[in-house]
C-alpha cells in the first residue's frame, strides 16, 4: 500500500497541515504587524525629517522661490542635499506647492531629468489632509518613476500660513526588507517546534492506526469471499476496539447468513427446476385440454346439429302420427256406419225370411211367377256370393288391420292403407244389400204374379229361404267383423293418441337437449378460452420459474466465491 493512501499519511498531513497554515497565519500576521509599524515608523522619520530640514530655509528664500526665482530655488535645492547626504535612507528631497509642482530639489532628483516648474506625483489625500490639519503625515507606498516611494510630507509656513510642502521620499522596498529581517529569525525558529510536533504526531497516529491495518486486512479477506479469517482482537474500549468487535460480529453474521444463504439458493435451484418441469407438463397437458375441449365443441356443434334435426324429424312424425290419428279415428266412424248398415240388412234379410215363408205358404198362387222368382233367386245367390266374398275379404282386411294396429306404435302409417280398404269394402257391401233389396222387392213384386203357382215352387222358395238364411248369417257374420275392425281401429286410434302425446313429450325433451347442449357448447367454447388462457398464464409462470432458476443458479455462483 502506498504511504499516501494509509490513514497514518492522511491523518499526518491533515494535522501537520493545519500547523503549517496556523504558523503561516502567525508568520503573516507577525509580518503584517511588523511591516505596519516598520511602515508608519518609516513614513514618522521622513516626515520627521522634512519637517526639521524645513526650519533651515529662510523665510525670504520661501517667498524667493514662491516667486519663481531661479537662484533661490538653486540654494534652496543645495540645501536640501545636505538631507539625502546624511541620510542615506532617503531617496531625494524636494519643495512642492498644492498642486505638485516642483519649486525646490535635490541634485538626486535633478539627475533624473527633473527641474523646478516640473510636475511631480503627490498623494493628493494626504496633501488634503496636511493642509486641513496643518501638520506633518506621510503617503501611501506608490509606485513612480519605476520605484516604489513612501512620501513623508511637512508644511511650509510664511506668516503663519502654509504655503508649500516640503516631502523626503522613502524607498518603499526597505520597510519589506527590513520587515522581514525583523520576523525571519522568529519564523525559521518557529519551524522547529513545529517539525518535531509534526514528527510526534505521526508516530502517535501510527500507534493508534496499526490496529486499523489489521481490520483492513481482515475486512479485504471477508471481501475476496474469505469468511474463515481469524478475527482481529483488539482489546480497547475506543472507536477502533468498536470497530474490530464490529467487524469480527459482522463476520461471524456474514458466515451464518452465506451458509443460510447457500442452503436456500440450492434448494431454490432444485425447486425452480422442478417447477419448470411440473409447469411445462401442466402446459402440455392444459394444451391438450384446449385441443380436446376444441373438439369436444366441434361434436357438440354436431350433436346440437343433430339434436335439432331429430326435433324436426319428430315434428314431422307427430304430425304423421295426428294424422294416422284422424284417420283412424274417421275409420272407426266408418265402422260404425258400416255396422248400422249391417245390422239393417240382417233386419231386412229377416224380413225377407218371413217374407220367404209367406211366399212359401202362398206359393201356390205364386205358380206362373216362379221362373222369375228363380232368376231373382239366381241373383240373389250371386250377390250373396258377392257379400260372402266381401265378407272374406273384410276377414283379411281384420287380420291385415291388427298387424298393422300392432306396428303402429312405430310407423304409424300402414293402418291408413288398412282403414281405407275397410271403407272401400264397407260401401261395396252397402252397394250389394241395396241391390239385395231392390231384388227383394222385385221378388215380393213377382210373388204376387206367382201366388198360383207357388206350390211348384215351394222347392225353390225353400232353397231361397235358406240362401236368405245364408246371407243374413254372412251379414251377421261382416257385422262381427266390422265390430271387431272397429274395436282394434279405435285400440289404435288410443294408441296413436298415446303416441302422439309420447312424440310431443319427446320433442319437448329433445328441445330441451338442444337447449342444454348449446350452453354446454358455449361453456365448452369458454372452457377452451379459459384453458388457452390458462396455458399462456402457465407459459409466463413457466419463464419466470425459468429466470428464477438462473437467478438461483447465479446466486450459487455469488455464494460459491465465499469460503465458509
Amino acid at each position: 500500500m502506498h504511504m499516501r493512501k494509509t490513514v497514518t499519511w492522511q491523518l499526518g498531513t491533515i494535522i501537520i497541515g493545519i500547523i503549517i497554515t496556523m504558523l503561516l497565519i502567525t508568520s503573516v500576521a507577525t509580518y503584517k504587524t511588523a511591516y505596519d509599524k516598520l511602515y508608519e515608523a518609516a513614513g514618522i522619520e521622513a516626515y520627521g525629517c522634512a519637517n526639521i530640514t524645513t526650519g533651515l530655509i529662510a523665510p525670504e528664500d520661501i517667498e524667493s522661490i514662491l516667486s519663481g526665482d531661479r537662484k533661490a530655488m538653486n540654494k534652496v535645492g543645495l540645501q536640501l542635499n545636505w538631507t539625502t547626504e546624511h541620510k542615506s535612507i532617503f531617496e531625494t528631497q524636494y519643495i512642492v506647492d498644492f498642486d505638485g509642482k516642483l519649486l525646490a530639489l535635490d541634485d538626486h532628483l535633478r539627475k533624473k531629468g527633473f527641474e523646478p516648474g516640473d510636475s511631480f506625483y503627490i498623494d493628493q489625500e494626504a496633501i488634503d489632509m496636511l493642509v486641513e490639519m496643518g501638520h506633518p503625515t506621510y503617503s501611501e507606498i506608490y509606485e513612480y518613476d519605476g520605484m516604489d516611494r513612501l512620501s513623508g510630507y511637512a508644511p511650509i509656513y510664511l506668516n503663519n500660513e502654509i504655503v508649500a510642502v516640503s516631502v523626503i521620499d522613502f524607498d518603499a522596498s526597505i520597510v519589506a526588507d527590513r520587515t522581514w529581517g525583523v520576523v525571519k529569525d522568529g519564523i525559521l525558529i518557529s519551524l522547529i517546534p513545529m517539525i518535531l510536533a509534526s514528527i510526534v504526531t505521526i508516530i502517535l497516529i501510527r500507534r493508534k492506526t496499526k490496529p486499523i491495518s489489521a481490520l483492513i486486512t481482515q475486512a479485504k479477506e471477508i471481501a475476496d469471499g474469505n469468511l474463515s479469517v481469524e478475527n482481529t482482537h483488539n482489546k480497547s474500549n475506543d472507536e477502533i476496539g468498536d470497530l474490530a468487535r464490529t467487524l469480527n460480529l459482522m463476520a461471524a453474521n456474514l458466515k451464518h447468513m452465506i451458509g443460510t444463504l447457500k442452503t436456500t439458493s440450492d434448494q431454490l435451484t432444485r425447486n425452480s427446476f422442478e417447477t419448470a418441469e411440473s409447469l411445462n407438463e401442466m402446459k402440455v397437458s392444459v394444451q391438450q385440454v384446449s385441443s380436446n375441449m376444441g373438439e369436444v365443441a366441434s361434436s357438440i356443434s354436431d350433436g346440437t346439429m343433430n339434436a335439432e334435426q331429430s326435433t324436426y324429424i319428430l315434428d314431422e312424425l307427430a304430425s304423421l302420427i295426428q294424422t294416422a290419428k284422424q284417420k283412424a279415428d274417421t275409420s272407426v266412424d266408418n265402422s260404425k256406419k258400416t255396422i248400422a248398415t249391417a245390422e239393417e240388412g240382417r233386419s231386412r234379410v229377416d224380413d225377407i225370411s218371413r217374407d220367404m215363408n209367406k211366399i212359401r205358404t202362398s206359393s201356390i198362387e205364386t205358380g206362373q211367377t216362379i221362373q222369375q222368382l228363380n232368376e231373382s233367386t239366381a241373383k240373389i245367390n250371386r250377390i250373396a256370393g258377392t257379400i260372402a266374398g266381401i265378407a272374406g275379404q273384410t276377414n283379411l282386411l281384420a287380420l291385415n288391420a291388427s298387424i298393422e294396429a300392432a306396428r303402429a306404435g312405430d310407423h304409424g302409417k300402414g293402418f291408413a292403407v288398412v282403414a281405407e280398404e275397410v271403407r272401400k269394402l264397407a260401401e261395396q257391401s252397402n252397394e250389394e244389400v241395396l241391390q239385395v233389396e231392390k231384388l227383394v222387392k222385385d221378388i215380393t213384386g213377382n210373388i204376387q204374379h206367382v201366388v198360383v203357382s207357388m206350390n211348384e215352387s215351394t222347392n225353390l222358395v225353400e232353397e231361397g229361404n235358406k240362401t236368405v238364411q245364408f246371407t243374413s248369417q254372412s251379414l251377421t257374420d261382416i257385422l262381427t267383423a266390422v265390430s271387431n275392425t272397429a274395436e282394434e281401429i279405435s285400440e289404435v286410434s288410443t294408441l296413436t293418441n298415446e303416441e302422439a302425446a309420447k312424440s310431443d313429450r319427446i320433442v319437448e325433451l329433445i328441445t330441451h337437449l338442444a337447449e342444454s347442449i348449446r350452453e354446454i357448447e358455449v361453456t365448452t367454447v369458454n372452457v377452451s378460452a379459459a384453458a388457452q388462457q390458462t396455458s399462456s398464464a402457465i407459459e409466463e409462470v413457466a419463464d419466470r420459474s425459468t429466470e428464477m432458476s438462473k437467478v438461483a443458479r447465479e446466486l450459487n455462483e455469488i455464494v460459491g466465491q465465499f469460503n465458509v
